[in-house]
């Protein structure tokens, strides 16, 4: 099994202990002739570990991807988490997110789709244990428990499921200038706009005049929508790796102006295409901390500019990006600043 994308950082693993746990549960309740549905499986090592009748629902395209490079020969069917599963689902494996409005739509999900004895697993690492979790449990099973502490990892088992067949994804709203944006549970700050977006949109750098923008890893389309009303004459590709984060941005942005990929590269921009990329780009993989994935993106970037393009980056100061981006761009500006974020304005070849 590996990690994909792969890391640089040896202290990150393809298994947690939580991952253990739950395919531990699944081979003592296995029986034939049943369908069970993992969520929130990064690198598909818990899906991989039941030997049959495994449905895997994605939340994000590198899911999609790293299972399928970890199961080699090995067929297991993909749907996204806002897909019909294709039959009642018997017993449900969940990794547990560190949004628990994600963890609850996954919940809604496996309901939705349940037969009269569906149980579920749902593991956790006791660091991240809340109060919160049982609350939400117990909105979806009449039986709730936990299991013992095994190497600081538990499993929350439900059974006994309540009626969910009216349960909803539940959308929020969020404000930037006079302006409301919808956002999917389990959207990068699903609580209101992020604050990396806010100080980039508030200190926007000036540039020339863009015909064809970018926005990678777009979030709910906020940062892209704002850039089509400043930019009239312009036309956006927007990304995200997130399907519920795709999703929202084609709620939220102007169809006849815009495209939102589901992708977690920009494989699918041609090359030498786009005069201005902007990017708020991911470290936060639920509890994790990684940059090997924003890195990727940058040199990917570097690939798609126009001659004299730019690549306009958003980030926390302490990650010190500006390291890395002189690597690969000819110039590297900083043009806003304050105790937490950075704008940086990249060039590329004239």
């Amino acid at each position: 099994m590996q990690r994909y994308p792969p890391t640089s950082d040896r202290s990150l693993t393809v298994f947690s202990a939580a991952d253990h746990l739950l395919i531990e549960w699944a081979s003592e309740v296995s029986a034939p002739d049943t369908t069970t549905a993992v969520y929130h499986d990064r690198f598909g090592a818990v899906a991989l570990s039941v030997p049959d009748g495994v449905v895997f629902f994605s939340t994000f395209h590198s899911q999609e991807e790293a299972l399928a490079r970890n199961a080699g020969q090995r067929k297991i069917p993909i749907r996204t988490v806002l897909d019909k599963a294709p039959e009642f689902i018997d017993r449900a494996l969940i990794r547990i997110p560190k949004s628990l409005d994600l963890f609850e739509f996954y919940l809604q999900h496996v309901v939705r789709h349940a037969s009269p004895g569906t149980r579920i697993a749902a593991g956790f690492m006791t660091r991240h244990f809340t109060p919160r979790l049982l609350e939400i449990a117990q909105r979806y099973a009449g039986k709730v428990s936990q299991t013992k502490a095994k190497k600081k990892a538990r499993l929350l088992l439900l059974a006994d499921l309540k009626d969910g067949g009216g349960a909803q994804v539940k959308s929020l709203r969020v404000k930037y200038g006079d302006k409301q944006y919808e956002q999917l549970p389990g959207v990068f700050a699903a609580n209101g706009v992020d604050m990396a977006t806010a100080f980039l949109l508030d200190n926007w750098p000036s540039v020339s005049l863009p015909t064809t923008i970018c926005d990678l890893a777009c979030g709910s389309g906020i940062i892209g929508d704002q850039l089509l009303s400043r930019y009239p004459g312009s036309t956006l590709t927007a990304l995200d790796d997130s399907v519920l984060a795709v999703a929202s941005a084609r709620i939220n942005l102007e169809p006849l102006r815009s495209r939102v990929y589901y992708a977690h590269t920009l494989d699918d921009i041609d090359g030498n295409s786009q005069d201005l990329i902007v990017t708020n780009p991911p470290f936060h993989f639920g509890f994790e901390h990684n940059i090997d994935v924003s890195l990727g993106l940058f040199r990917q970037a570097r690939e798609k500019l126009r001659p004299g393009g730019a690549l306009i980056v958003v980030a926390n100061r302490h990650l010190n990006y500006a390291t890395h981006l002189t690597k690969w761009f000819r110039q590297v500006d900083t043009v806003a600043e304050n105790e937490k974020f950075v704008v940086y304005v990249c060039r590329s070849d004239a």
